[in-house]
């Protein structure tokens, strides 16, 4: 049985509420009194730990801290052994599964491995997600745009396909023209457990945004037909994934195009399941602090999205400082809807507007320009306008941010 879901819970409320029973019920069975006071302390004892055990198990489902047994007892996840030499070396594995994807009209997820081979953290489990249009004949020679999703702290890859759905957002979005077709790939983040590393280069610890901006687009589009150039790649992630896909792609943008944060914040945290993350370096720290960047450092040519709510007063406030101090070429869009909890049933329903404003931005065609004699011209931004600060605050059911 899976840590996560429905059953799992239901069974965790069936034995809250029938131990409990079953103590009232055999309190007096004991005949024997020097039996009779172990046995009943026995089933207090049960009664209490069955408690414990359903608000462990609600918390585990809510946030995915443990999706199977073998992670709860410590074990890896099985990994890919097979070296990932060229592009698409692993489209003849999966094309049974994308071929019937093309027809279904649904996409498909996949389950790779990522090694560590420049950041040295280990290899680590990812999920990536494949557009229906991926087993298509149409597109088999084309490099699909790619977006990195982030979790928050703490998180799994699986709390994009299950807490946000990500595939049902992706399908229905391609279905209705909002996006255009693109890989989502979920890396885990947490590659130290339980350190929250905040998906910096830790001195003299894990090196998680080398891991994350080197190692993760090296295998996927090694893995699969995805884009390689700056302007095909994106990332996007909530709470403390918002905040590392902002700080990422502001110091890495000669990899990213667009990111967007739901929820993000500008600082990195410091606290007990963090550490000393730059080993009391002021410097480091205002290097990994989005607004310091902004503020101090040359602006790179990037466009951010960050969305937020009035009452996640954090992340509200933060957004707007780091709107406010943006100036060209960086682009910062905030939207800012009127209510709203930092939860996941908010994040999913942002996730339409993020997903079509950051196909907005990744570079068109899939298919590479025709050259002539040869030469080919250069890809350009697909919005050449003047950089800008656009903030968009939105009450009732919200609407997408301005361009």
């Amino acid at each position: 049985m899976s840590l996560t879901g429905l059953w799992t819970v239901l069974v965790a409320v069936l034995l809250c509420v029938s131990t409990p029973a079953v103590l009232l019920s055999c309190w007096h069975r004991p005949r024997r009194a020097w039996l009779r006071w172990p046995v009943r302390g026995l089933m207090v004892l049960a009664a209490q730990l069955s408690a414990v055990l359903l608000v462990a198990v609600l918390l585990n489902d809510a946030y995915s801290f443990y999706p199977s047994w073998r992670e709860a007892i410590g074990l890896r996840q099985p990994q890919v052994s097979s070296p990932l030499a060229r592009a698409g070396i692993q489209d003849g594995a999966i094309a049974a599964r994308t071929e019937q994807a093309a027809h279904t009209g649904h996409g498909t997820i996949v389950q790779i491995t990522i090694p560590g081979a420049t950041s040295h953290v280990g290899d680590h489990p990812a999920l990536v997600y494949l557009p229906p249009q991926y087993g298509d004949p149409a597109y088999r020679t084309r490099a699909f745009p790619v977006v990195e999703l982030l979790p928050g702290y703490v998180g799994h890859p699986r709390n994009w396909t299950d807490q946000l759905g990500v595939a049902a957002v992706l399908d229905q979005a391609f279905g209705a023209g909002q996006a255009v077709p693109l890989i989502a790939v979920m890396p885990t983040t947490i590659v130290a457990p339980p350190r929250d590393t905040e998906c910096v280069n830790v001195v003299d610890g894990p090196q998680v945004d080398t891991y994350l901006t080197t190692d993760v687009p090296t295998t996927i589009t090694r893995a699969f037909r995805a884009q390689s150039a700056a302007n095909g790649w994106a990332i996007m992630g909530y709470s403390t994934g918002g905040y590392c896909a902002a700080n990422l792609a502001l110091r890495h943008p000669d990899h990213y195009r667009a990111a967007v944060s739901l929820a993000g914040y500008a600082a990195p945290a410091h606290d007990r399941t963090t550490g000393d993350l730059f080993a009391s370096s002021p410097t480091l720290r205002d290097q990994n602090t989005t607004t310091w960047r902004v503020q101090h450092l040359p602006p790179p040519p990037l466009d951010l999205l960050l969305i937020d709510t009035h009452d996640d007063i954090h992340s509200f406030q933060d957004d707007h400082t780091l709107a406010n101090l943006a100036r060209p070429p960086l682009n910062v869009a905030v939207l800012s809807l009127a209510h709203g909890g930092h939860n996941f049933a908010v994040w999913r329903a942002e996730e339409p507007t993020a997903f079509a404003w950051l196909s907005s931005r990744l570079a068109p065609p899939l298919a590479p320009i025709p050259a002539i004699d040869g030469q080919a011209p250069p890809q350009q931004r697909t919005d050449d306008h003047p950089a800008r600060v656009v903030v968009a605050l939105v009450g009732g059911q919200g609407r997408q941010p301005a361009a």
